[in-house]
């Protein structure tokens, strides 16, 4: 097998040059400062299944307090995911007169066990903002915290008809 030379029309291809990383036999060695920095902590591979973990419980129970919100459940299918207070305070929540439609959910993990939340949902035709904190109480997730920000909708006023104000 013959290789032909390079053509002058090629290309000329990188040169490799040779790099010293050793001091040669009659020289000292060169040493720099590095700066005393400490190594990023890796994320453990518990901390992802508790991510992936949340994500699946917490969509499940957000999608339950919003079939609640909409009033196609019972609020007592959400007593064994809510704490007492954020239960009163979903309960209290105005009831919309058209479905909830929920946008992508942003979750994090501040610590071990705690899962936050922010879900825009529209409402009413009025995007709100859903936000809940999760705990890990034994082995599911419990709402602590929920809050339904953004103003409501106004609500309209009822129109009574003419028969009813004539009688």
């Amino acid at each position: 097998m013959t290789i032909a030379p390079p053509s002058p029309t090629a290309p000329a291809r990188p040169r490799l040059r040779p790099v010293r990383y050793e001091p040669g036999p009659r020289e000292a060695p060169v040493r720099t400062a590095v700066p005393a920095t400490p190594p990023a902590p890796e994320p453990a591979a518990s901390t992802a299944r508790e991510l992936v973990d949340a994500h699946h419980a917490v969509t499940r129970i957000l999608r339950l307090a919003l079939e609640v919100l909409d009033g196609r459940r019972s609020h007592l299918q959400l007593e064994a995911h809510f704490a007492p207070e954020p239960l009163r305070y979903w309960r209290a929540a105005l009831r919309p007169r058209a479905p909830v439609r929920r946008g992508r959910m942003r979750l994090c993990l501040p610590r071990p066990g705690v899962a936050e939340v922010a879900v825009p949902c529209q409402i009413d035709g009025v995007v709100r903002a859903l936000a809940a904190r999760f705990e890990r109480v034994d082995t599911r997730w419990c709402c602590t915290v929920v809050r339904l920000l953004g103003a409501p909708a106004p609500r309209r006023a009822r129109r009574t008809s003419t028969r009813q104000q004539t009688r």
